[in-house]
């Protein structure tokens, strides 16, 4: 019969193997759980049961199957043990598919001989995490018994996640105090401890500091399927840039057997400076009454920030010029402590000594904010006689180049025509 059950392992095939079992599990079960792993053995009418766990692997996880082994051996003096079996009776959190066995048929056994059952065991995915006990019975000549075997169950991984960022304000400013509060979930289904965590700021790039405390800190535990929360009292450097800054944080923890984890994860804090644009008129390039004229337009960035897709549009009323060109200028981004220059074409033809541009400048921010000043630029405008006498301009007849290049031109005339036709003439009386 023996011979016919495939879950049956004779002992004399099973000899090179059984030892790596014992190992394994003595190695790796903690010494505290050793009273309840190895209770007194059960005997039932001449037949020995181990109650020495072995199964594989060790812990269990909820979610997942295990082999568990059990040794049988015949102790009577002489003759043989008659319709030996064994089952499981499996009670949460463990149970038996049906297409595996939950009960096998030993048949008989002779005097001193020994087998080793084999049963495949599922564990619920929602078992916690400790020792749990699995009901083993046995049966020979009619008399059967009970045996608990103790069955330790342990998630894989130890899961501590964040589950929640606030930040208080939402966007922090240069040189102002915020709060940076995490929420710390155990998803585990056991207790973690010594849990650590440190916010990675140590990076010249990232414009944050601890204030008052580290950026370390320490929570003695979380117990499963709690949560935790802890806050940072954070910074802005005064020189920070605006943007999204990605914070690594680190977490080390440990459960309750003394395993340690390490996880690492990534929050973004974000830091809003405020735009600050001057526009003026580049007085470089004077602009002429009763002229076409080229009028710059600067845009200076004195914020700490870059602003970007910055556009220029020109708006109504246009009093006293008329606009030759688009009246819409893309500028494109400015670095901070930069410029960027508009250029409008126009003609001017006023009476006042000066025009008003009037100009919408749309921008964004490094956040993605949108911004729209409207700025009236004032220019003055000169007429001839104001360029000449403000030095913008140097009279015709007094400019040195004019008048010797006048000179020359003068000079050749001269030679070209005067000369050349009072030589002709001498010629044509010499002649005669």
């Amino acid at each position: 019969m023996r011979n016919k059950n495939e879950e049956i392992l004779n002992l004399s095939n099973v000899f090179a193997v059984f030892p790596i079992f014992v190992m394994v599990a003595f190695v790796m079960i903690d010494v505290s759980m050793a009273q309840y792993l190895q209770p007194e053995p059960n005997i039932i009418s001449g037949l020995y049961i181990s109650n020495t766990t072995y199964y594989s692997p060790y812990p269990v996880e909820p979610g997942k199957y295990f082999d568990l082994y059990v040794r049988l051996q015949s102790v009577i003096a002489k003759g043989s043990l008659t319709n030996v079996s064994c089952w499981i009776e499996p009670s949460y959190p463990f149970s038996i598919d049906q297409s595996d066995q939950s009960r096998i048929d030993v048949g008989n056994l002779a005097t001193h001989e020994e087998v080793l059952l084999k049963f495949k065991i599922r564990v619920d995915e929602r078992a916690v995490t400790g020792s749990n006990d699995l009901v083993l019975v046995c049966s020979a000549d009619g008399k059967q018994q009970s045996t608990k075997l103790p069955i330790y169950i342990q998630a894989h991984d130890a899961v501590l996640q964040i589950t929640n960022v606030e930040s208080t304000p939402s966007i922090f400013e240069p040189n102002k105090i915020g709060e940076v509060t995490l929420t710390l979930d155990n998803l585990a289904s056991v207790t973690l401890k010594d849990i650590t965590i440190k916010l990675g700021i140590e990076n010249e790039n990232i414009p944050f500091a601890p204030v008052n405390e580290t950026n370390e800190k320490r929570i003695p535990l979380i117990e499963s399927g709690n949560e935790t929360k802890i806050t940072f009292n954070l910074i802005a450097l005064s020189n920070a840039i605006a943007g999204t800054y990605k914070i690594p944080v680190t977490i080390t923890y440990y459960d309750m057997l003394g395993k340690s984890y390490t996880k690492n994860a990534i929050i973004g804090l974000q830091i809003k400076t405020q735009p600050d644009l001057l526009v003026v008129h580049d007085q470089t390039t004077i602009v002429k009454n009763n002229a076409r004229n080229t009028i710059p337009i600067s845009i200076v960035n004195r914020g700490q920030s870059k602003v970007t897709f910055v556009t220029a549009e020109l708006l109504e009323p246009r009093e006293g010029f008329t606009l030759l060109g688009p009246n819409i200028y893309y500028v494109g981004g400015i670095n901070s402590d930069d410029s960027q220059t508009a250029e409008y074409e126009v003609f001017v033809n006023t009476s006042s000594k000066y025009i008003t541009i009037p100009l919408k400048i749309i921008y964004k921010d490094e956040l993605e904010n949108y911004y729209e000043q409207v700025e009236n630029v004032k220019v003055n405008v000169f007429s001839k006689e104001d360029a000449i006498k403000y030095g913008y301009e140097k009279p015709v007849a007094t400019d040195p180049l004019i008048l010797g290049i006048g000179g020359i031109i003068v000079l050749y005339l001269l030679y070209r025509f005067v000369w050349q036709k009072f030589r002709k003439k001498k010629r044509t009386e010499f002649n005669e």
